[in-house]
């Protein structure tokens, strides 16, 4: 079907803010897409106005993300298998072998250059992925909400209380902030990533308490808070493609 117009418009949802791809087509009614990839596409008859597009997104935000969080959990999903499979991890921006272990308890480890999985059968390679994803979740947890704590002590003068940490598989972001749920999501991804690099992500999103858009004020203060972060998120986004 023949596309009239194209935009691209970000509208602040109950979930966070949404990206999504306007068009208007020569259809009858408004629809919405959530592609495998994460990106959502609204197509509309030629004159629907876009703010009825924007509130049509908003009143759909819930589905969206559910949708965005399945994709994304689905895609990382085959990753882990792929790496296991290839038996390497990053972690952190450091590469390490992946290796299995016969032992009567079952975990997983760092132990110099390699991860090394503990498991009463070494054949059992769906019983590896489930330890191997069990571990990294706990171990993304841990060093997430360790750089939140470093991260929070610069922002404490300002009078920002500590916030609830979520993660969760994204393909569009690194990381989002709900100021009304004092709440900071990190995409479980930049685990992959340097210190520095989901130091920066952090530190982004406590501005956001601050400052809930992108305004010139953010900037100003994302600098004093983060000198870096120009160079911090160039790193990010060409170690870790989501």
């Amino acid at each position: 079907m023949d596309t009239i117009s194209t935009d691209i418009r970000t509208v602040s949802t109950p979930c966070g803010e949404i990206t999504y791809t306007f068009e208007r087509k020569k259809v009858k009614n408004i629809n919405l897409r959530v592609k495998h990839d994460g990106n959502v596409y609204v197509s509309a008859p030629k004159r629907v106005p876009a703010k009825t597009a924007d509130e049509f997104v908003i009143s759909r935000s819930s589905m969206i993300q559910q949708a965005v969080t399945s994709f994304a959990a689905r895609e990382l999903m085959k990753e882990r298998q792929k790496n296991l499979s290839d038996d390497k991890a990053v972690i952190l921006g450091n590469e390490y072998s992946i290796k299995t272990m016969a032992d009567r308890r079952e975990y997983a480890e760092i132990f110099g250059s390699s991860v090394i999985i503990h498991m009463k059968n070494t054949a059992d390679s769906q019983r590896r992925i489930s330890i191997y994803t069990a571990w990294l979740k706990k171990y993304t947890e841990e060093v997430f909400l360790r750089i939140m704590h470093d991260v929070h002590e610069k922002f404490v003068p300002l009078g920002i209380a500590f916030p609830q940490l979520k993660i969760r598989s994204m393909t569009a972001r690194w990381g989002s902030c709900h100021t009304y749920k004092k709440m900071i999501v990190l995409n479980r991804r930049m685990i992959e990533a340097p210190l520095n690099c989901i130091s920066h992500v952090v530190t982004h999103e406590f501005c956001h308490f601050i400052h809930t858009d992108h305004s010139r004020q953010f900037y100003t203060l994302l600098d004093k808070m983060c000198p870096t972060w120009r160079e911090d998120k160039k790193q990010l986004e060409k170690l870790v493609i989501l």
